[in-house]
């Protein structure tokens, strides 16, 4: 393994570096100041040249040339001990995934019960280094890195951004979004600074739009903003590329977006309008769609599960937190009652099933060619697909036949080549790559896909919405949702909604309200986002908002029939007319404000 990936190394350029360094506040420049994955020694050298006299550089990894004439400790972070307090604490951490830590690594955090309370499977070591840096501060102290965003935004997380915010807060985050600061490392990272006290003054957020490489100017720019301007406000500003605005502090630990006030309420409208949900009969218990939460959300909502009851509904696992008069019947002399969280807002993956396209390994091996004479065997292994580039709003435009060849289809070479001559001729050119593919732990014939996932799924759904797996907005402004018939198959570009059967909702209806603009600035904003690509994996995908009908209001009947009927007419017209989305856009606006 290469030593960026079993060391985390990526190194700090040093206009970063300085910019990082001009961020420490105005002081005397005897503080104490903590580098604790040194590196070369690059901040130690741009702090030096800036007077600062009282640096501790550390660096696990022996073999690096110094730039620095500061001291550099060769020995692992963790091992500091935690009596060394300093006033700042900068620089660039290691991310490095636990697949990728060492033996020895992973023993050392699985045996300390202090660590085990930070770590999970899915964690990786720049969340634990983030951890201890606090634990080095004084209090009122600085904490100055540069690091993927991701430990912002995922569930496993969340202890750290609560470990933030009960010790302090945050002062400032510039979001390089796709810009490669780092050769060889496509990351979306940020800078930010974070206060070892609690502070009631807004955050400061940055962004910066932009691809390819960071220009000069651009972090002239920034560092003006930064340090000498006083025109930040709480809505957001452009200037060029860069947007700036100040915001609220988080709220709490769960994903944090960062957002202007003005959209962040947008939203949340939004997300209010979608608690609308119908009365369920689960174990013989009345209750609500908006008041099942799963797993996940008892954990960003800090909710002990030993409080909730679990139910099964719809073949996922749900838990109903008791009312207050119910609550007192789990609570022992040691226990004191959680606030009862709010009800939650419907998501899509409460309302449909979620499954990603087959794995053929080679899609132009088994991709129909033209005027091929097929036998009857060979015509009962054809499909129709859908592939990424065909999907428009709420259409396909056209399908693409293939043949599927799923496990025991075809028992051996010899009936291949016999019964399906033309299927046989056109894989012999791929053989030897088709030979090549991954096995998904089993022995694939080469004539067979690889991994028929949500076959079943798709065979029998009545309809399938389907959008590309990775959707480029940027330039587009908005996203593809189309609607299918039945029988209709994709591969792994393409992810399939299907409505479970208790949903009332039309799959024109959803469709639509899910190629919305309102849902369309909520993905932009808090979905999963790479540069101006959206991901439409099962994860992102299901945690969408949605707004289900009232039935008992006419007014709403009549909206989503009316929403049916447009989408209906654009499917049959196979054109986007901007008319029909106008007016569709429209009911759905209309809706969310009943």
């Amino acid at each position: 393994m290469s030593k960026e990936k079993s060391l985390g190394q990526y190194f700090t350029p040093a206009n970063i570096a300085q910019l990082m360094a001009d961020l420490i506040s105005k002081g005397l420049k005897t503080r104490k100041i903590l580098e604790p994955s040194a590196g070369k020694g690059v901040f130690l050298k741009i702090l030096t040249n800036m007077g600062y006299q009282n640096l501790t550089g550390i660096e696990i990894d022996p073999t690096l040339v110094k730039r620095s004439a500061i001291p550099i400790y060769n020995q692992n972070f963790f091992d500091f001990p935690n009596s060394e307090k300093f006033e700042v604490v900068i620089g660039n951490p290691p991310y490095i995934r636990w697949k990728n830590l060492s033996l020895v690594q992973r023993e050392y955090f699985s045996s300390a019960s202090f660590w085990q309370k930070r770590m999970n499977g899915l964690t990786d070591i720049l969340q634990p280094f983030i951890f201890k840096s606090v634990d080095h501060l004084n209090s009122g102290g600085e904490l100055i890195f540069i690091t993927p965003i991701f430990w912002m935004q995922t569930l496993h997380a969340e202890p750290l951004r609560r470990f933030l915010l009960e010790n302090g807060s945050l002062e400032l985050i510039l979001n390089f979004h796709e810009i490669q600061i780092f050769p060889k490392a496509s990351l979306n990272l940020v800078i930010f600074k974070y206060l070892k006290s609690k502070q009631n003054q807004p955050l400061k957020v940055i962004n910066y739009w932009q691809k390819g490489k960071l220009k000069p100017n651009v972090l002239e720019r920034i560092r003006w903003l930064l340090l000498e301007s006083s025109s930040w406000e709480t809505f957001s500003q452009r200037d060029g590329n860069l947007e700036f605005f100040e915001t609220h502090q988080p709220y709490n630990s769960m994903p944090w977006w960062f957002l202007p006030c003005d959209i962040e309420e947008k939203l949340t409208r939004l997300e209010q309008a979608c608690q609308f949900s119908p009365k369920l009969e689960i174990n013989g218990e009345t209750t609500r769609l908006s008041y099942l939460f799963s797993a996940d959300d008892l954990v960003m909502l800090d909710y002990p599960v030993i409080f909730c009851k679990k139910v099964k509904f719809d073949n996922k696992i749900y838990f109903i937190v008791p009312r207050m008069k119910q609550l007192t019947e789990y609570l022992t002399k040691d226990l004191k009652p959680p606030t009862s969280p709010l009800p939650r807002f419907v998501r899509v993956g409460d309302i449909v099933e979620i499954g990603n396209g087959m794995v053929s390994g080679l899609d132009k091996a088994f991709r129909l060619g033209p005027n091929v004479t097929l036998t009857k065997n060979e015509n009962n292994l054809v499909i129709p697909v859908v592939k990424a580039k065909a999907i428009r709003r709420f259409y396909v435009e056209f399908l693409t036949n293939y043949f599927l060849v799923k496990p025991g289809d075809i028992p051996s070479e010899d009936i291949l080549r016999e019964e399906y001559p033309s299927l046989y001729e056109q894989l012999m050119p791929y053989r030897n790559a088709l030979e090549r593919r991954y096995q998904y732990n089993r022995e694939i014939p080469y004539w067979e896909w690889v991994f028929i996932r949500n076959y079943n799924l798709m065979k029998t759904a009545e309809a399938l919405i389907c959008v590309p797996c990775k959707d480029r907005f940027d330039k587009r402004g908005f996203v593809r949702f189309a609607l299918c018939d039945q029988g209709i198959f994709t591969t792994q570009d393409v992810t399939v909604l299907v409505k479970f059967d208790w949903v009332k909702e039309s799959p024109e209806y959803i469709t639509a309200f899910l190629n919305s603009k309102e849902i369309f600035n909520w993905i932009i904003n808090k979905g999963l986002i790479r540069g101006g690509v959206a991901e439409f994996s099962e994860e992102p995908l299901k945690n969408i908002p949605f707004r289900l009908i009232n039935w008992d209001s006419s007014s709403e009947r009549q909206i989503h029939d009316r929403i049916k009927f447009l989408v209906q007419e654009i499917q049959k017209r196979q054109l986007e007319d901007i008319s029909k989305i106008s007016k569709i856009n429209e009911l759905i606006s209309r809706l969310l404000k009943c």
